[in-house]
């Protein structure tokens, strides 16, 4: 189906249809994707992308090349925002051939006169153009479209300067009858009444448009019951945009880092995905980073004091921020290109929703340690393998340094000593060195792990992430082996393996310190903790 037609489909809808800005390919794609039927290409998102004041700067070229990018990446239709229709009904027609044939929509026009200035700016000082003139300019739009569809909506200005109702209403028959196929009656009112009102007297069968900027609060309903086709949400991407990019901006400036905001934008790989059409996986082939690397999350206990929060459900699948604590992790795994992941679940396995996971059952999770659910993963653990728990969240960055780590074995250790701030006990560890006062990238070595270390002579904490690679893997897997043929082995915990590791000695275990920024899931505090954070 044409785009053109689909547009129509969605004005002659029983129900109030809606649409949302888009001002390039990127935004039209992220619109699409959201399930938006369609797209409103605002002159004032596009002239603001382009560093220009909505005042007819930005150029028919400068458009048309826009919007070519745009329809090459969405199917959905695009109905453009034509100021005036850059002059005079000849310049209209130009514009409605070009937009026809790159497989635009249809274009809205509003009656003021050219070069027009936006809608919210002095509003009442700007002139309209006279009726006449601009029925003549929606007639000849309509007599030279190649594409029947072709939709042409005829915008009043009326209310936005002043008129009362009764112009906006002569006014909107008066382009009903030249021909336009929607009138779309806009208002900087801070309520829908002044559009209701113009609903209650509209006696034509043509479809009424409405772009809520300024009275965004109504209701859906309310322009339902009110009879309104379509519902423009005009310039809310870009805003989006622009708040994040403030704020982001802001804090890199002042920081000097990215590490505080690293969590809070989308990975680069997210880029790649939106940008290729051939999807993610033909990005990374392009730029050979087809993912070697997979993980293991030990996600089987249901967790101790958590009280209700786990009646149904393991403590991984808590909430924080409204997100299950254990898809935060695979979201950062995702985003360091780690693709192949298994997750072993215990309690309550049916309540574990994750998708794009390939899950293994513990049913013996009450007796068994970290080790005998690592078990039941065996088929994971070859080649690049990162093991973390699932409970535990942690800033992306602390992931990123992990991947980039070149060492056989890789243990995350906090340095900070926090745990001397709790009474609870977590895999304390030795160091060959204690955490350094400041940033360095000297290699530090796992001395020893667990119960065996004190609180008095820990270096800090291990967070409960390890990554293996190259002899590392086997080393580990063979360590595993050992040790559940063991009387008890299959109660042990992975700091256990670990500590033999690291007194065997065969090859060094590589430490990444950090100060913080992570959180253990062990009680109610800890899950608010991480709801501000």
């Amino acid at each position: 189906m044409k785009a053109s037609t689909r547009l129509r489909k969605l004005l002659e809808s029983s129900n109030t249809e809606y649409i949302l800005e888009a001002h390039n390919a990127l935004s039209a794609t992220i619109a699409e994707s959201s399930g938006a039927k369609g797209l409103w290409a605002s002159s004032l998102t596009l002239s603001a992308s382009y560093g220009l004041r909505d005042n007819s700067e930005m150029t028919m070229t400068q458009v048309l090349d826009v919007l070519e990018s745009m329809t090459e990446r969405v199917e959905v239709p695009i109905l453009f925002d034509g100021d005036t229709g850059y002059g005079q009904f000849s310049h209209f027609q130009q514009l409605v051939r070009k937009l026809c044939a790159r497989e635009i929509a249809g274009v809205c026009i509003e009656d003021k006169i050219f070069p027009k200035t936006n809608s919210f700016l002095q509003s009442e000082q700007q002139q309209l153009a006279p009726v006449d003139e601009f029925c003549g300019k929606i007639r000849a739009g309509k007599d030279i479209q190649p594409d029947p569809d072709f939709v042409v909506v005829a915008r009043t200005e009326a209310l936005i300067t002043g008129l009362d109702m009764s112009a906006a209403l002569e006014r909107a028959e008066r382009y009903a009858e030249a021909g336009a196929d929607a009138i779309l009656i806009h208002s900087k009112a801070p309520t829908f009444n002044e559009v209701h009102e113009f609903m209650t007297q509209w006696n034509r069968s043509v479809p009424v448009i409405c772009v809520p900027t300024t009275y965004y609060s109504t209701p859906e309903e309310a322009y339902d019951r009110a009879g309104i086709s379509l519902v423009i949400w005009a310039n809310h991407l870009l805003r989006a945009a622009v708040a994040a990019m403030q704020r982001v901006a802001n804090q890199i400036s002042t920081s000097g880092t990215a590490r505080g905001v690293e969590d809070e934008i989308v990975p680069v790989k997210e880029l790649f995905r939106l940008q290729d059409t051939e999807g993610l996986s033909e990005s990374e082939r392009v730029y050979g980073q087809v993912s070697p690397w997979r993980a293991i999350l030990l996600a089987a206990t249901r967790g101790s004091g958590l009280d209700d929060l786990t009646r149904d459900r393991p403590k991984c699948m808590i909430p924080i921020s409204g997100v299950p604590a254990i898809e935060k992790q695979l979201q950062h795994m995702r985003a360091e290109g780690i693709r192949d992941i298994a997750v072993v679940r215990g309690y309550a396995p049916e309540a574990m929703t994750t998708e794009g996971v390939q899950f293994f059952d513990n049913p013996n999770w009450q007796e068994t340690g970290e080790l005998g659910s690592l078990a039941t993963a065996r088929p994971f653990l070859k080649g690049d393998v990162v093991i973390a728990y699932g409970d535990i969240l942690y800033k992306r960055y602390i992931l990123h340094e992990l991947m980039a780590s070149d060492a056989p074995v890789t243990v995350v250790v906090d340095g900070s000593r926090a745990f001397l701030e709790s009474d609870q006990t977590g895999d304390l560890v030795r160091v060959s060195q204690p955490p350094p006062e400041g940033y360095d990238e000297n290699d530090y070595r796992l001395v020893g792990i667990g119960s065996s270390i004190s609180r008095d002579d820990a270096h800090g904490e291990w967070i409960g992430l390890a990554r293996l690679r190259g002899e590392g893997t086997p080393w580990f897997s063979d360590t595993l082996e050992e040790i559940l043929s063991e009387s008890g082995g299959i109660e042990c915990d992975m700091a256990t393996a670990l500590h033999r590791m690291a007194l065997e000695g065969r090859i060094p275990i590589r430490v990444i310190y950090i100060q913080r920024d992570w959180i253990d899931i062990n009680s109610v505090a800890d899950v608010a903790r991480g709801n501000t954070n």
